[in-house]
């Protein structure tokens, strides 16, 4: 394989079985075949009962019933192997004791922030570090509703702004800036690109793509401009 191919989902979690307390999300990334996607999709689609067919299943749906089947193998697999292992007392407290070191679990308290803003301001609640002040930039739109974590998830994010043809969200992207961040703190505001949902156009809808495209592009070129001004503020 000479390249990594492009990466689709996972969609959603997949949740474990209903008799299984879940732990941790594990993502993996799968590089795949067509011939494997489609075997994927055939048997997958065949445990519903073929329905909805094919030709009606929305792009999302197409890849959740890949991801599920492909997930449901794998689960099933390791049911298999857990039912006939054998595992010794002390074998199995290594084993926990590594799951532990690698699947650390967050301890989060499920409690929307309650700002309190100041000229330039804000103070927050964290779980490490208790009530802070922290500085809060004008461009910032706020930490209404986010939920109470430690110092380095504090990130001030700016208002989105969106590429969009026919109310289908093609590329998003944001001021954002998160200088709490333990390994790599970052100095200065970035702006933070995400591209949305993919989408087959005729020329008309094309036309429309290049046109919001260019404006899109405009306004990231004003984006930079508003970084290189922060950046001189945060040095001066």
């Amino acid at each position: 394989m000479s390249a990594i191919p492009p990466a689709f989902g996972p969609t959603e979690p997949i949740p474990c079985d209903d008799d299984r307390d879940a732990f941790a999300t594990v993502n993996i990334s799968m590089v795949v075949s067509r011939e494997q996607l489609r075997a994927a999709l055939a048997i997958g689609h065949a445990e519903q009962a073929g329905q909805p067919p094919l030709a009606d299943l929305e792009v999302l749906d197409v890849r959740r019933e890949v991801e599920g089947y492909l997930a449901a193998v794998a689960i099933i697999s390791t049911e298999q192997e857990t039912a006939t292992a054998r595992i010794s007392p002390e074998l199995l407290a290594e084993l926990d004791a590594a799951i532990d070191r690698a699947y650390t679990r967050r301890q989060f308290i499920h409690e929307a922030q309650a700002p309190s803003y100041s000229e330039g301001t804000v103070t927050l609640q964290t779980l490490d570090r208790g009530e802070v002040t922290v500085p809060e930039p004008a461009w910032c739109k706020g930490h209404e509703g986010e939920l109470v974590g430690p110092l380095s998830q504090v990130t001030h994010d700016g208002s989105d702004i969106t590429a969009d043809v026919d109310g289908l969200p093609l590329v998003r992207a944001n001021l954002t800036h998160a200088p709490y961040l333990e390994l790599e703190p970052e100095p200065h505001p970035l702006v933070y690109v995400e591209g949305l949902e993919a989408a087959s156009f005729d020329a008309d809808g094309l036309r429309q793509v290049v046109a919001e495209g260019r404006a899109f592009l405009d306004r990231l070129e004003a984006l930079a401009g508003q970084l290189d001004a922060l950046a001189e503020e945060g040095s001066s």
